[in-house]
């Protein structure tokens, strides 16, 4: 990097001079990738927002509900004889604490994994889903009513032919649910792997609740054919974040003059509060 200070000038937007970052004598270079970084991990996240309606930097009071997830929940602290503690943050953090970037991560990382899973399932269990474009989470119910009736009147011996009115019916419901899942119509011949993929579905389904701090709606992602995307980039600002937070020692008293504070990760992503240029 030729210019450092130079760059570091066309990064700040707030008018700070670069000359006072200069004079604590530690490396402009790095300041510079560190911001660069700081405005990826920004943008990144406004993708992942923009597109799924899902802020991954989450407020105090989204943080304290997710608390309820285990992962998030209880953090392990080694002491000086290198003995692992095990605290609840429920136990120890106030509602309107702030989320500090560790925090943040293990947020991140547990979303990360539950998407992957969510992934890994549909890849190596369910790869060819009939319903997958169309399913919401209030129709998982109804559509296991219909196959559980369909059930009930087949026959050993007949089959449908004495309850053909019956099975038009609930066929004629299924199709008005699903009208362009064509591979699942009709549903008398193709219950038995419907059924099997509804199971996937409630997966889906209870990963909608556990995240439902964040109000993060999985079928939207199903059925925009985006899991691969939103989960690369959950992934991208976990990595952005970690490199922040490694480089971010030997530039310390800089990261103090534009206010960036690790205590809260709202000072890396809130625009106003730290403002910066893309460059």
């Amino acid at each position: 990097m030729r210019n450092p200070k130079r760059i570091l000038e066309k990064i700040l937007s707030n008018g700070q001079d670069p000359d006072q970052f200069e004079q604590t004598g530690e490396p402009l270079v790095q300041l510079v990738e560190v911001l660069r970084d700081v405005t990826r991990c920004r943008r990144t996240r406004q993708w992942i927002t923009d597109n799924y309606n899902v802020d991954v930097v989450v407020s105090p009071e989204t943080f304290a509900r997710l608390l309820e997830i285990p992962q998030i929940n209880f953090v392990e602290n080694s002491n000086r004889m290198l003995e692992v503690d095990t605290i609840s943050l429920k136990e120890v953090r106030n509602s309107d604490d702030p989320v500090t970037i560790g925090n943040l991560n293990s947020v991140l990382k547990e979303f990360y994994r539950n998407l992957e899973s969510i992934q890994g399932l549909l890849q190596n269990e369910y790869p060819n889903p009939r319903l997958i474009k169309e399913m919401q989470s209030e129709l998982i119910d109804p559509v296991t009513k219909q196959i559980n009736a369909l059930k009930k009147l087949h026959g050993k011996v007949t089959g449908y032919l004495l309850n053909l009115r019956k099975v038009k019916s609930i066929e004629h419901s299924f199709e008005e649910s699903f009208p362009g899942s064509l591979k699942a119509h009709p549903l008398r011949k193709n219950w038995s792997a419907v059924e099997r993929e509804l199971e996937f579905y409630r997966k889906c389904s209870a990963m909608n609740e556990r995240w439902e701090a964040i109000g993060f709606d999985l079928f939207q992602v199903l059925r925009d054919g985006g899991l691969s995307n939103l989960r690369e980039n959950v992934q991208e600002v976990g990595n952005l974040l970690w490199n922040i937070v490694y480089n971010r020692k030997p530039v310390s008293r800089c990261l103090d003059i534009l206010g960036i504070d690790f205590n809260d990760a709202r000072s890396v992503f809130d625009l106003n509060r730290v403002k910066l240029n893309n460059v």
